[in-house]
C-alpha cells in the first residue's frame, strides 16, 4: 500500500512539473547581423532531447506543418525550439512575398541557425534533433556540412528537394546576370524567377545567388556524406516529383539516408497525412533514442 501511494505521489508530481514547463516567445540578438529572431520554446521532459525545426522557404514557425510537428513532439514529451528566420527583418512574425526587396542570403540564414544551436547547448541540452521541412531541410543539411557537433544526435528531412535547376524554373541567364553584376560590384535588386515566384522574385543578386548552391548534385552529395544519424520522408503525390522525377526517390535512397514514403501525401503533409508525418517523426526519434 506505501508503494503504492508513493507511486501516486510521483506520477502526481510529474504531471505537475509538466504543467509549469516553459513555452513561449524567445528572442535572440544576432550581433554580427544587428537583427534580433524569435522562437518558439517549448521545454519538455529533460532526459528527453531537444528538438529544433526549421520552416520552409519565406514562411515562418506559424507555418502549418511546422506547428503539427512541434506539437507532435511537444505531445511525446521532448523540448521544441522552432525559430523563424530574420530574413533581414526584426523580429519577422510574417511570410515573405515574392515581390519583397530579398536581401537576406544563405550563408546569413545558416549563421542564424547555428547561434539557435549554440542557444540550445547554453541552456545545458546536450542532445539536439534537427528536423526540417522543404527548403528548411535543405538549410540544415547544408549546416550540417561544415558543422562537426557532438551534441547533434539525428537529423530529420522532410520534403527535402533542391532550388537550383533549370526543370526548377531556374533561367541560366539571371544566373549569369548576377554574376556579372556581383563582379561589377553592382547589387541592385533584380526580379527573378525562383521556385514559386515567376519572373517576380525581387532580390539583390548576392541574395539570389547565394542559395543557388543548393542544387541537385550539392544535395545528394551532402546527404552522401553526412556522418550524422539521418532520416529522410517524403510524400508520395508531392507535385514537385513532376519537375524533378520520381527517380529523385532513387537517387535519395542511393546516399544511404534512412528513407520513409508516406503514401498519398502531398509536399505539405496536408490533411489527415499531417498525422501521419507526426507519427513517423516521434516514431523514429523514441526508436533512435531508446524511450518508450
Amino acid at each position: 500500500m506505501y508503494k503504492r501511494f508513493t507511486a501516486i505521489c510521483f506520477s502526481i508530481g510529474l504531471l505537475l512539473s509538466y504543467s509549469l514547463a516553459y513555452a513561449g516567445v524567445v528572442t535572440h540578438h544576432f550581433k554580427t547581423l544587428d537583427l534580433t529572431a524569435e522562437a518558439e520554446y517549448q521545454t519538455g521532459n529533460p532526459d528527453k532531447p531537444a528538438v529544433l525545426i526549421m520552416h520552409g522557404f519565406l514562411t515562418t514557425n506559424q507555418f502549418h506543418t511546422i506547428k503539427a510537428t512541434v506539437q507532435a513532439f511537444h505531445d511525446a514529451g521532448y523540448t521544441t525550439l522552432a525559430p523563424t528566420l530574420t530574413l533581414n527583418i526584426n523580429k519577422r512574425r510574417q511570410s515573405v512575398k515574392c515581390n519583397a526587396i530579398h536581401t537576406h542570403t544563405l550563408e546569413q540564414d545558416q549563421l542564424e541557425i547555428s547561434e539557435w544551436i549554440d542557444w540550445l547547448e547554453k541552456k545545458g541540452h546536450k542532445q539536439i534533433i534537427l528536423v526540417g521541412h522543404s527548403s528548411g531541410s535543405q538549410e540544415l543539411l547544408a549546416l550540417l556540412a561544415s558543422r562537426k557537433d557532438p551534441f547533434i544526435k539525428l537529423a530529420i528531412f522532410t520534403s527535402l528537394f533542391y532550388l537550383n535547376g533549370e526543370e526548377l524554373g531556374t533561367n541560366p541567364a539571371e544566373l549569369d546576370y548576377s554574376k556579372k553584376a556581383l563582379e561589377a560590384k553592382n547589387n541592385q535588386p533584380h526580379k527573378y524567377s525562383f521556385l514559386f515566384c515567376h519572373n517576380n522574385y525581387y532580390a539583390t543578386p548576392e541574395s539570389f545567388l547565394s542559395y543557388q548552391k543548393l542544387d541537385r548534385q550539392y544535395i545528394l552529395e551532402q546527404l552522401r556524406n553526412l556522418e550524422v544519424p539521418n532520416y529522410t520522408i517524403m510524400g508520395s503525390e508531392d507535385k514537385r516529383y513532376k519537375s524533378v522525377g520520381n527517380n529523385w526517390l532513387d537517387e535519395l535512397k542511393q546516399t544511404g539516408t534512412n528513407l520513409v514514403i508516406i503514401e498519398g501525401a502531398n509536399h505539405f503533409f496536408s490533411s489527415e497525412y499531417e498525422f501521419d508525418l507526426q507519427d513517423q517523426l516521434v516514431q523514429i526519434t523514441n526508436n533512435h533514442f531508446n524511450q518508450p
